[in-house]
């Protein structure tokens, strides 16, 4: 008689209660936002350069990636989060230029930036990033740059990588030297901050909000 074999594993359900969620805290988009992103990443895909892009419905400004995170300590965020983002009074950015992390030489990122008072934007994260590190979440250290990811370069090395490169920076300074840099300015309202859950499959990301956090006076800057 052949020995049994042992069972097949089954594949975690992510939707089980003992999964881990992968959420992550964002500013959300207005649908004007949204259409540019669509359209940026619409013109910059016709380039075919081999760039993972972003689907402009899922599009957001991103404050803290939290990654993988137990549902008991999601539900201790939930609680933490209202007062320290009504701490912030609401404010009003505005899209600008393309640009590139980490550097032009080496294009790891593609994203278009934000104008207006970032500085509100930054002390918002900073502060939320206190109290993650207060509930034992481990923040990312570094200087934050508000922007939205258009999408993501593919590893190319070689002659091929120095070529993309150098397309890419030529694309950046002929952004830079329009006349209105990636179209004109669409205004960014910032109301409110979002704990999103993310669900990975060979379809893409699909984003649910599983908590929302208005700034102070929303209403009243959204006239």
């Amino acid at each position: 008689m052949s020995p049994r074999r042992p069972p097949r594993e089954r594949p975690p359900n992510p939707d089980a209660v003992e999964s881990a969620w992968r959420l992550f805290l964002a500013v959300p988009l207005p649908p004007p936002v949204t259409a540019r992103v669509d359209d940026l990443v619409r013109e910059l895909a016709a380039a075919s350069w081999p760039v993972r892009w972003v689907a402009p419905e899922t599009a957001h400004v991103t404050l803290h990636f939290l990654g993988d995170t137990a549902p008991e300590r999601a539900e201790l965020l939930r609680l933490a989060l209202p007062g320290v983002v009504a701490r912030h009074a609401a404010f009003d950015l505005r899209t600008a230029g393309l640009g590139v992390f980490p550097n032009r030489r080496r294009p790891r990122v593609l994203w278009v930036g934000l104008h207006g008072p970032t500085h509100r934007l930054e002390t918002l994260q900073r502060d939320l990033g206190d109290t993650l590190r207060g509930l034992g979440f481990t923040v990312e250290d570094g200087p934050y740059h508000p922007h939205v990811t258009l999408g993501r370069l593919r590893d190319v090395g070689g002659q091929q990588g120095r070529e993309l490169a150098e397309a890419i920076g030529r694309r950046l300074d002929a952004d830079a030297h329009a006349e209105a840099p990636s179209g004109s300015p669409v205004p960014l309202p910032v109301r409110e901050v979002l704990l999103i859950r993310s669900f990975l499959s060979h379809r893409g990301a699909r984003h649910e909000p599983i908590g929302r956090y208005p700034l102070a006076n929303a209403i009243e800057g959204a006239r």
